[in-house]
C-alpha cells in the first residue's frame, strides 16, 4: 500500500496561514483574565480571524481554543475559590 503524499506549506497556503494566526491568538490570550475586557477583545480577534477566512476548520479551532480558554479561566476561578481567595 502507498503512503499518503504530504502536503507542502506552499499546498496548504490558507491553512498554514490561519493555523498561524490562531497560534498567535492562542499565545495572546493564554492567561485568561476574568474581566469584560479580555473576552470581549478575543471576541473581537476571533471574529476578525474567522472574517478573513470564512473556513469550517479556521472556525473550529476558534472555538476550540476559546473552550479550553474558559475551561482555564474557570478552573483557576474554582482554584481561587477553594483556597479562599
Amino acid at each position: 500500500m502507498e503512503e499518503p503524499r504530504a502536503a507542502t506549506n506552499r499546498d496548504m497556503k490558507t491553512e498554514f496561514a490561519f493555523f498561524g494566526e490562531v497560534w498567535t491568538f492562542f499565545k495572546k490570550y493564554y492567561f485568561p483574565r476574568p474581566d469584560e475586557s479580555y473576552w470581549c477583545d478575543l471576541v473581537e480577534e476571533s471574529a476578525a480571524i474567522n472574517e478573513r477566512y470564512h473556513c469550517d476548520l479556521c472556525c473550529d479551532l476558534l472555538i476550540a481554543v476559546t473552550k479550553e480558554l474558559q475551561r482555564r479561566e474557570k478552573e483557576m476561578k474554582n482554584r481561587k475559590e477553594k483556597n479562599g481567595i
